[in-house]
């Protein structure tokens, strides 16, 4: 469409002083009508007036939101005007603005500073929960997942409903998810299925037999799983059977408590496992290279299970390949 603009409607654009400062402003900045009033001294029907013309040469595009549009140069097009497009562009920089338009400019970005800060200390007791309620609970640690490389196979050991499946399908090559409980499978499936992603699937099986092929997966996940296994030296062996070597396996354990409230109630087989003890059955395992963080304390104590037990969490490395196991369970399944 802006290429087909009359030559005629682009020079007619072009042969008013105050359009050209409109299209210099908006080259340096997308701003509001209002916003250019203020910069420009003039009217807002005027101003109104000048978008109009310039909008309808192809010069200029706006962007609703809300009761407000925000208007912005458009100088790259492909036609009859693209040396012109080019030449003004090169001509537009925020440095050859006119010293009272550079200044009313900054004037009105540095408002725009000070009605975010506003903002900001209006809602900053509720930010949090804004922020979740318009991006969910863990964009930004979706983010995070983009440090790792997106050829690995990753395993979730004790998947429960999938919550963790699609945004890890989302970047690794590969996941498969594994659940006792026929129930969580179901949900988890039908999360994949809903999440549209074709790269995840769930699998039935216990953690000390996993259904999962020697030194299949490069990161296996136990998320609050370990402190439910009556045997977690041999679930961690299995762990090393599956993971390749130089794989990695991440835990996020329950610190030692003495709640049996949120024991009972959680169906844990431990009140919690010492980070020490942990660290010993992954050494005994096979893994090495360890690195132990602290999670910080819930910020909403406030619950019936109160003292909600703290949580921490392991990265450790398969250092050798664990023949002698997957050679166990190898014969097993003969």
């Amino acid at each position: 469409m802006i290429a087909t603009v009359p030559l005629s409607g682009f020079f007619r654009a072009l042969a008013d002083p105050v359009r050209l400062r409109i299209l210099h402003l908006l080259h340096v900045e997308e701003l509001t009508v209002s916003e250019l009033v203020r910069i420009l001294d003039l009217p807002q029907s005027s101003v109104s007036r000048h978008l109009k013309v310039l909008r309808d040469a192809g010069l200029v595009s706006d962007r609703p939101l809300g009761a407000a549009s925000f208007y912005r140069a458009v100088l790259e097009a492909d036609g009859p005007t693209t040396g012109l497009r080019d030449a003004l562009a090169a001509t537009f920089s925020p440095d050859e603005l006119s010293p009272a338009d550079r200044d009313a400019l900054a004037r009105v970005l540095a408002s725009r500073s000070d009605d975010a800060a506003n903002f900001f200390d209006r809602v900053g007791a509720h930010w949090d929960a804004l922020r979740e309620e318009c991006f969910g609970p863990t964009f930004h640690l979706e983010a995070f997942i983009h440090l790792l490389p997106r050829e690995w196979t990753v395993a979730d050991l004790g998947s429960g409903t999938g919550y963790l499946l699609p945004p890890l399908a989302n970047h690794f090559r590969r996941v498969i998810g594994v659940d006792a409980s026929a129930q969580m499978v179901t949900l988890a499936q039908r999360r994949v299925r809903d999440a549209g992603v074709a790269n995840a699937e769930v699998r039935m099986g216990e953690l000390n037999c996993l259904p999962i092929a020697d030194a299949e997966v490069d990161l296996a996940l136990l998320v609050l799983m370990l402190h439910h296994v009556a045997d977690v030296g041999g679930a961690l062996r299995e762990v090393a059977r599956i993971v390749r070597p130089n794989g990695r396996v991440l835990i996020v354990e329950l610190h030692p408590h003495e709640n049996e409230l949120f024991r009972v109630r959680m169906a844990d087989r431990r009140p919690g496992i010492a980070p020490a003890a942990l660290q010993a059955w992954l050494a005994e395992a096979g893994f090495g290279d360890f690195e132990t963080w602290n999670y910080p304390a819930n910020p909403r104590p406030e619950h019936e299970l109160t003292p909600i037990p703290s949580l921490y969490g392991v990265v450790a490395r398969l250092k050798e390949v664990c023949t002698h196991e997957r050679a166990t369970r190898s014969e097993k399944e003969k």
